[in-house]
């Protein structure tokens, strides 16, 4: 199975670094969700948000986001990044699945999120 950094270097690294933007984060909350407003798409971190240039580039990024990485590179053609996220966003979802299974007898809150932190470190490499 593809980890994200794998996914990452395969789809998004391979493009010239002309077609890329890099994008990094501030801060880092649990509670992550995305909206719509009169602008634009914005990814909330907790209070803290960043503003996206569409709903796939705020769902892009939000799989780094929850996954605590600090910067990522982002694909400018929204084209792109419309045909790889159904495929990263699957990934991701597999990838929660395994984890969760394992971290699922841990019963300290703190300890599963640094052992989640941990694990996605080492696959986001």
């Amino acid at each position: 199975m593809r980890t994200i950094g794998k996914f990452y270097k395969e789809e998004i690294l391979c493009l010239p670094k002309k077609k890329l933007k890099k994008v990094e984060f501030e801060i880092y909350s649990s509670d992550i969700k995305i909206e719509e407003d009169l602008f634009g798409w914005k990814l909330y971190s907790g209070k803290e948000y960043m503003e996206c240039r569409s709903e796939e580039e705020a769902r892009y990024l939000r799989i780094f986001l929850d996954a605590g990485v600090r910067e990522v590179y982002v694909p400018k053609d929204d084209e792109y990044l419309k045909e790889i996220l159904p495929k990263f966003e699957k990934l991701k979802k597999k990838i929660d699945e395994i984890i969760d299974s394992y971290l699922y007898s841990v019963l300290d809150r703190n300890l599963r999120a640094r052992a989640r932190h941990e694990i996605y470190m080492e696959i986001t490499k």
